[in-house]
């Protein structure tokens, strides 16, 4: 028989209740739960293990990239990722500078467009380099003139190269110049809230600096998005280790016709400016070394010495011994 509550126990639970002393199990369970924010406005397109991997082969991309242009530029580059986000491509649009140096380039076979973006003072440090300057004037904010942007067309051109086959392992694609732009408003690749991947990089040529940016869309990765995975990264980077002996031959065998000049320093002597004016034909230079002594010998241009030998008669040509060399 079911226990009927008396008056007073009636009463001891509508004061609990006020007191709010009894806390409903149910609730205070789903409310200890933890609650992940979605926002609906800016799905998530890309997972984390993939945003992760186009972050390490991008990586790969600056390192090579900063490579090439220490080269180009005569200077030495570097480039870091410093941020990956995904973003409605509108907040994109919002936060470049205007004008800035747009690139558009195609991914073919891939459907779509991506963009490089070049803040002012990265594009015009480039260009000063490229003509001969010091890169570390002052430029003003302004769109590029003619001579410029052929300039800027030839290095994006060289960096797309530089990007086919930095991600050639995940991405069959050829990537290639479109168009260069000037505002951002004009620019648009996708609809205002297509999901993009933007990507900040910090580029340093020696004294000066400033930030690039890339802007990958999801319609135009979604296609591959299966392919990028970390475990099929750090495969690849273990077959390439594999295969490295391979490759070293090939590149000995490539490199081995190579011609190089070898010459033999038989001497150092210190003359003064009027000793050299005085200098007639006829005149004997007495060097401080003997017939006998090992003269060093160099490779190319290198002011380092690489071998030690002695000097002689071949027949009717005069010849250099290799009789030992320097450790590196």
């Amino acid at each position: 028989m079911a226990e009927i509550l008396s008056q007073a126990e009636i009463d001891a639970l509508l004061s609990a209740l006020d007191d709010k002393d009894i806390i409903d199990d149910d609730a205070y369970e789903a409310s200890s739960r933890r609650v992940k924010e979605y926002d609906f406005r800016r799905p998530d397109k890309f997972s984390k293990d993939q945003i992760r991997t186009i972050h390490m082969v991008l990586e790969t991309y600056a390192r090579n990239w900063a490579t090439y242009l220490s080269g180009k530029l005569r200077s030495l580059v570097y480039i870091d990722i410093v941020s990956l986000d995904q973003l409605p491509y509108s907040e994109y649009i919002k936060s470049a500078f205007t004008p800035t140096v747009i690139s558009v380039f195609s991914m073919e076979p891939l459907e779509g467009s991506a963009i490089i973006d070049l803040s002012p003072p990265v594009a015009f440090s480039i260009i000063e380099r490229l003509v001969g300057g010091g890169g570390g004037g002052e430029m003003a904010v302004r769109e590029l003139t003619e001579i410029e942007e052929a300039l800027i067309e030839n290095v994006i051109s060289d960096a797309l190269r530089v990007l086919k086959n930095s991600i050639g392992d995940f991405i069959q694609a050829n990537p290639r110049l479109e168009v260069i732009e000037y505002n951002p408003q004009f620019t648009q690749i996708v609809p205002p809230s297509e999901m993009v991947l933007f990507v900040s990089l910090e580029m340093r040529i020696e004294d000066s600096r400033g930030m690039i940016g890339m802007c990958l869309p999801h319609i135009l990765l979604e296609p591959v998005l299966k392919d990028l995975s970390t475990e099929r990264f750090f495969r690849r980077l273990t077959s390439d280790q594999d295969a490295a002996p391979e490759y070293a031959d090939v590149i000995m065998e490539n490199i081995s016709p190579t011609k190089m000049k070898i010459r033999a320093e038989l001497g150092q002597l210190k003359l003064t400016v009027q000793d050299i004016l005085s200098l007639e034909p006829g005149d004997v230079i007495r060097l401080p070394n003997r017939t006998t002594d090992p003269v060093n010998i160099y490779i190319g241009a290198n002011p380092v010495p690489r071998f030690v030998g002695r000097p002689g008669i071949i027949g009717r040509y005069r010849g250099i011994e290799i009789m030992d060399f320097y450790e590196e």
